[in-house]
């Protein structure tokens, strides 16, 4: 039997066709899904489906698609697939009605929805809607557990109110924003860290807690922004807009007097798009005062963004020392002064820990001088470590206040991490990003192409094999044990002589005669270290490694981290705990117990653990140009994306069967 057309929703506009789902295209090929995506762009429709995967072009421009009726339409609806146009509502409805219906039959419930794409996409926007439709959703309070979503009643309130609980997580997104998003080249309010946010329900199908996960916080861009980019919002906010009490007590200076950690820009640079401006620092304020943040909790963040900015202004000389040392000295003993008064640490103790360091040897205790070189490094990594330890807080702190406790509730949660990047210059951070990728990739293959054609196979469906792009030799290449990208950067990182050289040598005899996806580029740039090229799945990335054991150590001196553990700022010594080996009386064989590849290769392990066992959903978010404007939509950018996604493959698979399964009532 065919489906009706007003099923498929195709409509002609000026010639064009407007397929709400691609695997009806007539004619299958790059060009017609190309036309097809453009179509519904130029007529300000961002959605197309592709089976039971949404495809959402981000429109820059708020477009009236979400008012209160839309949701009541997509809330009250049994198929929303079938029978209403594409919407990110419909995808949130699938994974709650899922939910719902395995509460009741006893089955497992959990739901993940996975929103990916590059920066500029519209990911953290893409999360936002879905958020708010299962917080009006919600919202509905009617006797009948099994017809909330089902049945007519399931229209949000006409007030358009929210479930509490998702909109305190809703209000936090400001908060998280400010604190961890920039500009880049691609993207002026660019998520610079990952997260997973979880929605649990009860047994009732109503929302009881939620909590959220964040995932490798970019903390070099604290110090050192790339070229041509930004720090984090929040620092221009407050160097700029701190409130005159607060800038009198805590020394902050004009923006300006940053220099290097606040770059100016131009352009939209130069203000973020108003995400810069000093007014949005009340706004920031506001948002934490919403979420509830007391006023002893915002004044401990105001201290503690003083002392990372503070810090970034430290400048060292050096000379001789009685030992014929090259010996460092704080340049500006009043910077000095500014940083430890916010940190609330003598001064003295401040300038000792970032100039010298002491070991133990024999039981005799050695203090070594440590050139300019190393003592910028150190007040570069303290300067890291207050903000990431502080970003880290503020989300714990956003937990207990949407009752974080996770236990074995069932849950939907929705993953908005960063893109895969592939820049002029790309460094470790672009390899820990592109490796989460690979693996949202892979997860994507495992449900779309391999799942789908065993059960093609289990069911007798006559169908034609499809080739894919499957990405498991390079998951191996970066994360097999011992011999992968990580393992043997670890091991390089414990070593005294450790070098990025070696580590691509190693890297480089461990790969096979032949290999495709690994390559040394034969030609070295003028400036720069050692580099290496993996073949990903969305494409070739070179990476360029001089600062890869620095950032993947993250080391900060044992004498800092104490010196900070013992601040009169309560909130900031509990971020810096006592090193647990050093209290019983236990040697560390390094500076370091786990590096960043490490702890980021176990989360991401947890966090894809956690995903294979639900139900998962697909939101794939395109960038239409590169400019993030409206009413432009560049082909080729297109295309590639689509290209990285296997979105192709994907229409081809489910072309191959039976695209459109209802149920039998509905059939």
């Amino acid at each position: 039997a065919e489906l009706r057309s007003e099923n498929i929703h195709a409509h002609i506009m000026d010639d064009k066709p407007l397929l709400d789902d691609l695997v009806n295209l007539i004619r299958l090929d790059e060009e017609s899904i190309l036309d097809s995506l453009r179509a519904r762009f130029d007529r300000d429709l961002p959605y197309t489906l592709c089976g039971q995967i949404c495809v959402s072009v981000n429109p820059f421009k708020w477009l009236p698609l979400y008012t209160d009726e839309r949701v009541k339409e997509y809330a009250a609806a049994d198929n929303p697939f079938s029978e209403l146009p594409p919407h990110l509502y419909a995808i949130a409805h699938a994974a709650h009605r899922r939910l719902v219906a395995a509460l009741e039959a006893g089955t497992p419930p959990s739901q993940s929805v996975l929103v990916s794409g590059e920066s500029g996409a519209g990911k953290t926007e893409a999360t936002k809607i879905m958020l708010r439709y299962l917080a009006a959703v919600n919202s509905v309070h009617t006797t009948s557990f099994s017809t909330r979503m089902f049945g007519a009643a399931a229209a949000a309130p006409a007030d358009g109110t929210l479930s509490g609980l998702t909109e305190r997580v809703l209000r936090s997104s400001p908060v998280l924003e400010s604190f961890g998003n920039a500009q880049t080249l691609r993207n002026h309010n660019s998520s610079r860290f990952g997260k997973f946010l979880k929605l649990m329900y009860g047994s009732d199908g109503e929302q009881e807690s939620a909590a959220i996960s964040s995932y490798l916080l970019e903390r070099s861009r604290v110090v050192r922004p790339p070229a041509g980019e930004a720090n984090y919002h929040v620092l221009y906010q407050f160097a700029g807009g701190c409130e005159p009490e607060a800038r009198e007590a805590l020394e902050v200076l004009s923006t300006e007097a940053y220099g290097s950690a606040l770059p100016a820009g131009s352009g939209r640079m130069k203000e973020g798009d108003g995400l810069h401006r000093p007014e949005a620092w009340k706004e920031t304020v506001a948002a934490l005062e919403v979420v509830g943040f007391g006023p002893e909790e915002v004044q401990t963040l105001r201290r503690m963004l003083s002392a990372v900015l503070h810090l970034t202004s430290l400048a060292f000389d050096e000379a001789e020392d009685s030992h014929g040392q090259r010996a460092a000295a704080v340049r500006d003993t009043a910077a000095s002064g500014r940083a430890a008064r916010c940190l609330q640490v003598p001064q003295t103790a401040l300038e000792e820990g970032l100039t010298s360091r002491t070991t133990i040897v024999g039981g005799e205790t050695l203090v070594k001088a440590l050139d300019a070189v190393q003592a910028a490094d150190a007040a570069d990594a303290l300067a890291k470590a207050v903000y990431g330890r502080m970003f880290e807080s503020i989300v714990a702190r956003i937990n207990q206040l949407v009752g974080g406790k996770e236990g074995e509730l069932p849950f939907i949660g929705i993953l908005d991490i960063f893109g895969f990047e592939a820049f002029e210059t790309n460094s470790f951070e672009q390899l820990c990003i592109n490796f989460a990728n690979e693996m949202l990739q892979a997860q994507f293959n495992a449900d779309t192409f391999r799942f789908q054609q065993a059960e093609y196979e289990a069911e007798g469906v006559p169908w034609q094999h499809i080739e894919y792009e499957d990405n498991t030799a390079i998951i191996e290449l970066l994360a097999a044990r011992r011999v992968g990208a990580f393992a043997l950067l670890d091991e390089e990182c414990r070593l005294q002589t450790g070098t990025a050289d070696s580590f691509i040598e190693k890297l480089a005899r461990s790969r096979p005669a032949g290999d495709e996806l690994f390559s040394v580029p034969k030609l070295k740039r003028a400036k720069g270290g050692a580099e290496f090229s993996i073949k990903h799945y969305a494409g070739l990335v070179t990476y360029e490694t001089s600062l890869f054991i620095v950032k993947n150590t993250d080391p900060l001196l044992p004498e800092l981290s104490e010196l900070i553990g013992n601040s009169e700022c309560a909130p900031l010594a509990a971020l810096f705990p006592p090193d647990a080996k050093k209290e019983s009386g236990a040697k560390s064989r390094a500076l370091f117990s786990t590096t960043v590849g490490t702890r980021f290769k176990e989360q991401l392990g947890s966090l894809m653990s956690a995903i294979q066992a639900t139900h998962v959903h697909y939101v794939r978010c395109v960038k239409p140009n590169p400019k993030s404007v409206s009413a432009e939509f560049d082909n080729a950018l297109v295309a590639e994306q689509l290209r990285c996604a296997g979105m192709l493959e994907a229409i081809r698979i489910s072309r191959a069967a039976y695209p459109h399964r209802l149920p039998c009532g509905a059939f």
